[in-house]
């Protein structure tokens, strides 16, 4: 999922070719259903879309960890002098929208529950695009904490309340996996 920012996951990536040498790692990027299709289909081996919600019972699932959102923000923005963000601190702010957020709605709801008014800036599927959006200060936007990657980008974290999503390793039920997969599996789940 591209959401899963690569922060959190070169180490292990590269500490599994380091101890595979010969296997092929392909990181491929889709949204959370396109991702389950896929692994039904025999066209992937592993999965780690954060989608919430429950899981359907074709799938096995490992959890890895959770993560919280936070905000993102620019340099010399208000935001800086805060230790957290509540919801309801982004009354008046221009919020840019992330295309492949999960939890977009979950998280529309819960500022508008707090009774926040924002305007919607521009929207990017792109991660890059929308954190380099950020850094000219062309609005703010609630990301999960391993996914900044642009340098200068400010983060907050995002309370009242708190917003987490769980990191898991899917794998179609019952299939069998090649050597190269359970290694995979093996060091993912005992990884730090």
């Amino acid at each position: 999922m591209c959401t899963i920012g690569p922060t959190g996951m070169i180490d292990f990536v590269s500490r599994f070719r380091r101890d595979n040498p010969g296997v092929e790692l392909n990181l491929i990027e889709a949204v959370p259903d396109r991702l389950l299709e896929r692994i039904m289909q025999g066209e992937l081996d592993i999965a780690l879309p954060p989608k919430p919600g429950p899981i359907d019972e074709r799938f096995d699932v490992k959890h890895l960890y959770r993560e919280r959102f936070v905000v993102a923000f620019p340099p010399g923005h208000r935001f800086e002098a805060k230790n957290a963000v509540r919801f309801a601190d982004l009354d008046g702010e221009s919020y840019l929208p992330r295309l492949n957020c999960e939890h977009f709605e979950h998280l529309a709801e819960l500022r508008r529950q707090s009774g926040a008014k924002i305007t919607y800036g521009y929207r990017s599927e792109r991660e890059d695009w929308f954190q380099s959006m950020i850094m000219a200060g062309m609005g703010v936007c609630f990301v999960p904490e391993s996914t900044i990657t642009v340098p200068g980008v400010q983060t907050r974290p995002l309370v009242d309340p708190v917003v987490t999503r769980d990191i898991s390793l899917i794998t179609t039920a019952g299939r069998r996996f090649s050597p190269a997969v359970a290694a995979f599996m093996r060091l993912a789940t005992s990884y730090r």
